[in-house]
């Protein structure tokens, strides 16, 4: 058996009827609020979860903005924060909620969110695109692509003897940054045909004080679902573009 930095090589034969599949022994999901990282990448997490997965989802913000009408904006927070608790559990997969108001891309942020990766390592990171058109996904992209930057090739704020590279990284599809819009030639889908009526139940129910805007994203999350699962001749499917630009690609999702 080979060894590629660290890890053994286990070669493992396809035959014409099965595919093997790649459990990572963690992943981490990095959300700019609440709700994100159920709507762009639930039905991988459900799998990967299933299969044995350890997740974690980082929440940047607490989502103090999504209220669709001004009388609720009052209560927002402790709805969002009740919200956090049911998926949590629904999804059996931890939250670290960092509760900021904003985030912006300056040497704080990026020290926080490197020194993160660093004590977490996870093996799968997912962020969102960062040419998002949401400020806050856009901002949360940065300064993860710059984290993953500073663990995968150097020992800045304070990395001595703590050097970690990741085996993928993959940035996730989101309502404000449609795929058909971005100028990239290659991409994955991951099957999740056997979890979308989960992923659908888990937000209907946990993410409550979205009742205004629900029905627009599911209704976007089904129909990019069905064309994603198109593309690989099954019903649902979720699309993810790898980021190669530090980090060799080492586990490919399906």
């Amino acid at each position: 058996m080979k060894k590629n930095n660290g890890y053994e090589m286990k070669p493992i034969k396809c035959n014409d009827n099965e595919i093997p599949i790649v459990v990572p022994e963690s992943m981490m999901i990095f959300a700019p609020h609440p709700d994100d990282e159920l709507l762009s990448c639930g039905g991988t997490m459900i799998k990967y979860r299933e299969l044995g997965t350890k997740i974690t989802v980082v929440v940047a913000t607490g989502g103090k903005g999504g209220y669709a009408k001004q009388d609720s904006k009052k209560d927002i927070e402790k709805k969002r924060q009740k919200e956090i608790d049911s998926v949590s559990k629904m999804l059996d997969v931890d939250f670290l909620e960092l509760g900021f108001d904003e985030i912006e891309v300056n040497r704080y942020f990026v020290a926080k969110f490197t020194r993160m990766l660093r004590d977490y390592q996870p093996q799968v990171i997912f962020l969102p695109h960062y040419t998002d058109v949401h400020r806050a996904h856009r901002k949360l992209a940065e300064i993860v692509r710059e984290a993953i930057y500073h663990t995968a090739t150097g020992k800045a704020y304070g990395g001595s003897g703590k050097e970690f590279m990741p085996l993928a990284i993959y940035y996730y599809e989101s309502p404000s940054c449609k795929y058909q819009y971005i100028d990239e030639n290659t991409f994955i889908t991951v099957d999740i045909s056997k979890y979308w009526d989960k992923k659908v139940e888990i937000f209907k129910k946990a993410y409550s004080s979205q009742e205004e805007v629900i029905k627009r994203v599911t209704n976007w999350a089904e129909s990019t679902a069905t064309l994603r699962g198109t593309e690989i001749n099954t019903k649902y499917g979720e699309a993810f573009i790898p980021s190669t630009e530090y980090v060799p690609l080492k586990i490919l999702l399906i």
